[in-house]
């Protein structure tokens, strides 16, 4: 067994480990601990969100032992060229990058007599200087509205203007960094398949945009490379290939805040699912501001509340192995979101709980073992997390950072579930957000469910260690620490 793949073992015993230490002390004190039944009911619920924990615990697990060794890349010899059109969709963008990543694109190792480059413009008003700037460098620029504002309108429209059956797609802030793109991607698209993806990496940028690049760098380097085993990895929207055939065959990209991932399932349920290429071809822009994770995260979670209803509604169709890869997908997100608020919520039910029984004066009398046990069981998490950020992704830092991201999105995800799941009305954030300068109080006016949540959390901590209950004590400052981290990275990246 050679190191990498040791070390993998070594993080996922630890993981699990600590994951059936919380079910066993939520079993322990459910059945030896508490007496009344508030508190049986509250002991229940503490041992359903372990056992739900470490559930979700066991898939990450699965996907980062099965993933090793298959992040390398062979590539295979081009036979043909076809003809391909690349097409980089824009809309109210900073023309200055726009110019600069779709220059970059004209410079793709491909025969030029088989090749066409789009700008496909769907910004508020039309620019006369990127049409020029376009026509100077060779790139047909097309201008069109989008009333429903959505990417998948626009890209519905082009694909019944041109005739190419391969159409490789890049975002307006993504900048080819390997000309070779082309020519070793296309021949991965055999007949069954129905795109193509590679991997979306961020460039460098500030540590806070570093650690936003490694929370999603997770999903690259070890759910997509597991889920091309069967043909059914996710497609990403840019820096890959479509064929024309087949979105045409699923009805064209579907109207959703996340056109991609429900594109690739409808093909995937066409028996048209796609490959992964485990490299990297372009860098988009870094995310510098904490507004702009947040739309993301608010886009991308609607969009697989959607897929998961279509998922469930075709349950039946599918593999099992395909069936866990959407599972944990889909439900993922809740997992991110609604278990850590209940997590937080409890903590505060319990105390409720108990001071109703006794009184606010009353002292928690806890058995030292139990004191003992709870607390190192609390502390082995935040050191799981530590370790797990410098093995996964090679910086304590960095994974630190990306841990403290799923806290602070954690309630924005919840409310964009509700949206997702009921269909109430929303407005979609469909581009990065501006560069302009936020004031304390709009950070706190942006942040203030999760602030004002953070305080709550504070303050029942500080009244659990004047009443000597150190584990809620210390369970409910963690949380309260964790969510508000909202408003830190909202000053650190949009005030400060």
């Amino acid at each position: 067994m050679d190191r990498d793949l040791a070390i993998r073992w070594a993080l996922v015993i630890s993981i699990m480990g600590v994951s059936i230490g919380g079910i066993n002390y939520g079993v322990y004190m459910l059945f030896f601990i508490v007496n009344t039944l508030p508190e049986i009911i509250l002991a229940f619920f503490f041992l359903t969100l372990v056992t739900v924990n470490t559930i979700f615990n066991t898939f990450g697990c699965y996907y980062y032992l099965r993933s090793y060794g298959l992040e390398t890349f062979t590539p295979m010899r081009i036979r043909k060229y076809p003809p391909v059109a690349i097409v980089m969709p824009t809309r109210n963008e900073d023309e200055g990058m726009v110019r600069s990543n779709i220059e970059s694109i004209t410079n793709v190792d491909y025969p030029k007599d088989k090749l066409r480059i789009f700008l496909l413009d769907n910004s508020t008003k039309k620019s006369w200087q990127l049409e020029k700037f376009c026509k100077g460098i060779g790139v047909n620029y097309l201008y069109m509205k989008n009333p429903v504002k959505l990417k998948s309108y626009v890209m519905n429209k082009f694909l019944d203007m041109v005739d190419e059956e391969y159409i490789a797609i890049f975002d307006a802030d993504e900048c080819l960094i390997n000309t070779s793109f082309l020519k070793e991607a296309l021949p991965f698209l055999d007949e069954k398949a129905g795109f193509v993806q590679t991997i979306k990496e961020f460039a460098p940028g500030s540590f806070f945009a570093n650690a936003v690049n490694v929370y999603y760098l997770f999903f690259y380097r070890f759910m997509q490379t597991v889920r091309n085993l069967c043909r059914s990895p996710m497609f990403c929207g840019s820096c890959g290939i479509v064929r024309k055939s087949v979105v045409k065959l699923v009805g064209g990209f579907p109207n959703s805040p996340t056109e991609d991932l429900a594109f690739a399932f409808k093909a995937d349920l066409a028996g048209r699912g796609g490959v992964f290429i485990s490299k990297r071809y372009a860098f988009g822009a870094p995310i510098e501001s904490f507004e702009t994770f947040l739309s993301q995260q608010w886009r991308y979670t609607i969009g697989n509340m959607w897929t998961m209803k279509e998922f469930f509604q075709n349950f039946s169709k599918m593999t099992n192995e395909k069936r866990i890869h959407y599972l944990s997908q889909t439900f993922g997100y809740a997992y991110l979101s609604i278990l850590f608020i209940f997590y937080a919520v409890l903590g505060v039910v319990f105390v409720l709980t108990d001071i109703s029984l006794r009184s606010l004066n009353s002292q928690v009398l806890i058995p030292e073992q139990m004191k003992l046990v709870a607390v190192s069981y609390m502390i082995s998490v935040i050191i799981l997390v530590v370790l797990g950020g410098r093995l996964y992704f090679g910086s304590f830092k960095s994974g630190l950072l990306a841990f403290f991201l799923n806290f602070a999105t954690a309630i924005l995800r919840a409310k964009a579930m509700m949206v997702g799941l009921f269909g109430f009305k929303t407005k979609f954030v469909m581009t990065r957000q501006n560069e302009q300068r936020r004031s304390v109080i709009d950070a706190f006016r942006v942040t203030a469910t999760e602030t004002t949540f953070s305080l709550v959390l504070l303050s029942f901590s500080v009244l659990s260690f004047m009443r000597h209950d150190v584990i809620s004590g210390f369970w409910l400052f963690w949380y309260s620490w964790l969510f508000f981290c909202s408003f830190l990275f909202t000053y650190g990246t949009d005030v400060n």
